[in-house]
Protein backbone atom coordinates (compact mmCIF):
# COMPACT_ATOMS: atom_id res chain seq x y z
CA UNK A 1 0.00 0.00 0.00
CA UNK A 2 2.79 1.95 0.83
CA UNK A 3 4.50 1.80 -2.40
CA UNK A 4 1.08 2.30 -4.30
CA UNK A 5 0.41 5.41 -2.49
CA UNK A 6 4.34 6.83 -3.23
CA UNK A 7 3.17 5.99 -7.22
CA UNK A 8 0.29 8.23 -6.65
CA UNK A 9 2.25 10.79 -5.50
CA UNK A 10 4.83 10.64 -8.23
CA UNK A 11 2.07 11.02 -10.34
CA UNK A 12 0.28 13.89 -9.30
CA UNK A 13 3.91 16.01 -8.60
CA UNK A 14 5.19 14.89 -12.29
CA UNK A 15 1.65 16.10 -12.93
CA UNK A 16 2.08 19.45 -11.58
CA UNK A 17 5.50 19.84 -13.05
CA UNK A 18 4.24 19.02 -16.44
CA UNK A 19 1.04 21.80 -16.08
CA UNK A 20 3.33 24.54 -14.99
CA UNK A 21 5.79 24.11 -17.51
CA UNK A 22 2.95 24.30 -20.33
CA UNK A 23 1.64 27.30 -18.21
CA UNK A 24 5.52 29.00 -18.47
CA UNK A 25 5.50 28.11 -21.95
CA UNK A 26 2.05 30.00 -22.72
CA UNK A 27 3.15 33.02 -20.79
CA UNK A 28 6.04 33.77 -22.33
CA UNK A 29 4.32 32.85 -25.82
CA UNK A 30 1.90 35.38 -24.90
CA UNK A 31 3.90 37.70 -23.84
CA UNK A 32 5.79 37.30 -27.28
CA UNK A 33 2.91 37.83 -28.99
CA UNK A 34 2.63 41.48 -27.37
CA UNK A 35 5.17 43.77 -29.46
CA UNK A 36 3.80 46.68 -30.51
CA UNK A 37 5.97 48.95 -33.21
CA UNK A 38 6.01 53.19 -32.40
CA UNK A 39 5.32 56.05 -35.01
CA UNK A 40 8.01 57.28 -37.16
CA UNK A 41 10.57 59.10 -35.52
CA UNK A 42 12.23 62.56 -37.29
CA UNK A 43 15.56 62.97 -36.57
CA UNK A 44 16.91 66.93 -37.72
CA UNK A 45 17.14 69.86 -36.51
CA UNK A 46 14.15 72.50 -36.33
CA UNK A 47 15.11 76.04 -35.42
CA UNK A 48 13.34 78.76 -35.22
CA UNK A 49 12.15 81.52 -32.78
CA UNK A 50 8.95 83.21 -31.74
CA UNK A 51 8.82 86.88 -32.99
CA UNK A 52 5.91 89.50 -31.84
CA UNK A 53 4.51 92.49 -33.76
CA UNK A 54 1.74 95.50 -33.07
CA UNK A 55 1.38 96.01 -36.76
CA UNK A 56 0.93 92.44 -38.26
CA UNK A 57 2.88 92.95 -41.39
CA UNK A 58 5.27 91.19 -43.36
CA UNK A 59 7.88 93.25 -43.15
CA UNK A 60 10.71 92.15 -41.29
CA UNK A 61 13.08 94.39 -39.54
CA UNK A 62 13.90 95.55 -35.86
CA UNK A 63 11.28 97.78 -35.56
CA UNK A 64 8.25 95.32 -36.81
CA UNK A 65 9.40 92.02 -35.28
CA UNK A 66 10.63 91.86 -31.75
CA UNK A 67 11.83 88.93 -29.92
CA UNK A 68 10.21 90.72 -27.11
CA UNK A 69 7.00 93.60 -27.02
CA UNK A 70 6.18 96.33 -24.64
CA UNK A 71 2.32 97.31 -24.87
CA UNK A 72 1.12 100.46 -22.96
CA UNK A 73 -2.60 99.17 -22.80
CA UNK A 74 -4.30 95.86 -23.21
CA UNK A 75 -6.85 97.54 -26.06
CA UNK A 76 -3.51 97.68 -28.15
CA UNK A 77 -2.99 94.28 -30.93
CA UNK A 78 -0.10 92.41 -30.87
CA UNK A 79 0.27 89.30 -33.01
CA UNK A 80 2.76 86.69 -33.14
CA UNK A 81 4.71 84.42 -35.59
CA UNK A 82 7.78 81.56 -35.82
CA UNK A 83 10.38 82.40 -38.22
CA UNK A 84 11.99 79.05 -38.58
CA UNK A 85 16.06 79.14 -39.68
CA UNK A 86 16.70 75.53 -39.99
CA UNK A 87 16.24 73.71 -43.41
CA UNK A 88 13.33 70.61 -42.19
CA UNK A 89 10.95 70.37 -44.79
CA UNK A 90 7.61 68.70 -44.27
CA UNK A 91 3.80 69.02 -42.85
CA UNK A 92 3.53 70.50 -39.21
CA UNK A 93 1.27 71.33 -36.49
CA UNK A 94 1.83 74.28 -34.48
CA UNK A 95 0.08 74.47 -31.33
CA UNK A 96 0.14 78.53 -30.39
CA UNK A 97 -0.43 78.80 -26.60
CA UNK A 98 -0.98 81.97 -24.48
CA UNK A 99 0.53 81.95 -21.14
CA UNK A 100 0.41 84.53 -17.89
CA UNK A 101 3.17 85.42 -15.68
CA UNK A 102 1.80 84.88 -12.00
CA UNK A 103 4.69 83.25 -10.16
CA UNK A 104 5.51 81.09 -12.99
CA UNK A 105 4.02 80.64 -16.44
CA UNK A 106 0.88 79.36 -16.85
CA UNK A 107 -1.26 78.34 -19.49
CA UNK A 108 -4.36 80.99 -19.86
CA UNK A 109 -7.34 78.93 -20.97
CA UNK A 110 -8.98 79.36 -23.98
CA UNK A 111 -5.83 81.16 -25.85
CA UNK A 112 -4.74 78.54 -28.47
CA UNK A 113 -4.84 78.55 -32.07
CA UNK A 114 -3.35 75.38 -34.13
CA UNK A 115 -1.91 75.75 -37.40
CA UNK A 116 -1.05 73.03 -39.97
CA UNK A 117 1.53 74.17 -42.78
CA UNK A 118 4.39 72.78 -44.94
CA UNK A 119 7.29 74.25 -43.98
CA UNK A 120 9.61 74.34 -46.90
CA UNK A 121 13.05 75.08 -45.59
CA UNK A 122 15.21 78.27 -43.71
CA UNK A 123 13.72 81.56 -43.56
CA UNK A 124 10.19 80.44 -43.91
CA UNK A 125 7.47 82.73 -41.27
CA UNK A 126 4.39 81.12 -39.37
CA UNK A 127 2.01 83.39 -38.41
CA UNK A 128 -1.00 82.16 -35.64
CA UNK A 129 -3.69 81.61 -37.94
CA UNK A 130 -5.52 77.86 -38.93
CA UNK A 131 -3.36 77.54 -42.50
CA UNK A 132 0.38 79.76 -41.11
CA UNK A 133 -0.96 82.89 -43.58
CA UNK A 134 -0.88 86.41 -41.91
CA UNK A 135 -4.47 86.42 -42.69
CA UNK A 136 -6.04 85.41 -39.84
CA UNK A 137 -2.97 86.00 -37.43
CA UNK A 138 -4.32 86.18 -34.07
CA UNK A 139 -4.54 89.29 -31.77
CA UNK A 140 -3.24 88.33 -28.60
CA UNK A 141 -5.01 91.11 -26.59
CA UNK A 142 -7.85 89.80 -27.63
CA UNK A 143 -7.48 86.41 -26.30
CA UNK A 144 -10.02 85.42 -23.01
CA UNK A 145 -7.96 86.35 -20.27
CA UNK A 146 -5.31 88.22 -21.82
CA UNK A 147 -7.46 91.51 -21.52
CA UNK A 148 -6.05 92.40 -17.88
CA UNK A 149 -2.36 94.16 -17.49
CA UNK A 150 0.67 91.83 -17.10
CA UNK A 151 3.19 89.83 -18.32
CA UNK A 152 2.48 87.05 -21.66
CA UNK A 153 4.38 85.10 -23.68
CA UNK A 154 3.21 82.76 -26.75
CA UNK A 155 4.93 78.87 -26.67
CA UNK A 156 4.91 77.57 -30.09
CA UNK A 157 4.29 73.85 -29.69
CA UNK A 158 5.75 72.12 -32.96
CA UNK A 159 4.94 68.39 -33.83
CA UNK A 160 5.80 66.69 -37.34
CA UNK A 161 2.57 65.32 -39.11
CA UNK A 162 4.22 63.62 -42.24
Amino acid sequence: MNEKLKSQKGFVAVTLITLLAIALVLVVYASLLSTFTGGEVVVGTLAGQVWYSKTNTTVQNSTTWLSTLNVSSTSIPWYSMVNFTSSYTGQVQITWQLEKMGGTWANVTNAKVITTDGLTGSGQEVWASSNGDIAGNRDWSQAPGATVDGQYRVKAYIETTS
